[in-house]
């Protein structure tokens, strides 16, 4: 049981991990970003819940590198509180490749320690690439050609909403972590009946997005089914980064994913 569970964490990370590579991140506090927590990397898991064969946009000509957190915690009804927490490093060249390595705390993924993996995403090759530490193998898929068509912009709330229950606000822009960052919330009420609840639920979103990377620099979520969650980006260099960080190291095996697996494959310590 205990594997199966660890399996299933596994997959929610890798299904959007790549996603967070292209665009830095989902609005946090959806299920299925952090594999950990139960419901990003969330942020690396916020947000996006697609599938790993669901590759964001492919930005070109704006290289950056930075490093991400993302923190969330969820109080119970009987005062006991459930905390997870990703942290890594994020990086993207002139040619649009991505690399992000993320460090697991907690949940399902992370209780026998921290948990180090990494995803490189190459449009220019056409594959992205999962790193198992620990094995020394990196497990390749194609990308699909149709990558980033019909994507969605970074900072775009994810599924759908009633737009007759939801507000959002203009938050206008301020400097974040060195860039300049356009913020707005969105505030989401499900009335009282709607689900059986006796009063209304409501829950906000915070984003601030940089238009010159067209990346997410801090997103906040307070949802009281939920709880609160954190994702930012820090100490942002808008360098061009080491090459070798998109290269899979000489002393890895590459092997494919196993076919019919779509939108999903299992990487890490599940071979």
């Amino acid at each position: 049981m205990k594997r199966l569970v660890k399996i299933a964490a596994v997959g929610l990370v890798l299904s959007t991990a790549c996603v967070y590579a292209q665009d830095g991140g989902p609005p946090p506090g959806q299920p299925g970003m952090r594999g950990p927590r139960g419901g990003p990397f969330g942020h690396f898991g916020p947000g996006p819940g697609p599938g790993f064969g669901s590759f964001g946009k492919v930005v070109t000509g704006a290289p950056y590198s930075a490093d991400v957190s993302d923190q969330s915690i969820q109080t119970l009804s009987d005062g006991n509180t459930v905390q997870h927490s990703t942290a890594g490093h994020i990086a993207r060249d002139s040619q649009g490749r991505t690399y992000s390595q993320e460090t697991i705390t907690g949940g399902p993924l992370g209780q026998q320690g921290p948990v180090v993996v990494t995803f490189i995403n190459d449009p220019v090759a056409g594959y992205a690439y999962v790193l198992n530490a620990n094995t020394k193998v990196a497990t390749r898929r194609a990308i699909p050609n149709k990558a980033g068509a019909g994507a969605p912009p970074s900072g775009t709330p994810h599924g759908p909403r009633d737009s007759a229950n939801t507000t959002t606000t203009d938050l206008g822009t301020q400097t974040l972590a060195g860039v300049a960052a356009q913020g707005k919330t969105v505030t989401h009420t499900v009335p009282a009946g709607a689900m059986g609840n006796t009063q209304p639920i409501v829950s906000t979103s915070e984003t601030w997005y940089s238009p010159d990377l067209q990346v997410i620099v801090l997103a906040k979520r307070n949802d009281p089914r939920m709880g609160q969650s954190t994702y930012s980006l820090t100490n942002i260099q808008r360098a061009e980064p080491a090459a070798s960080l998109f290269q899979v190291p000489s002393d890895y095996t590459v092997q494919d994913a196993p076919a019919g697996q779509r939108g999903r494959f299992r990487g890490p310590g599940n071979h």
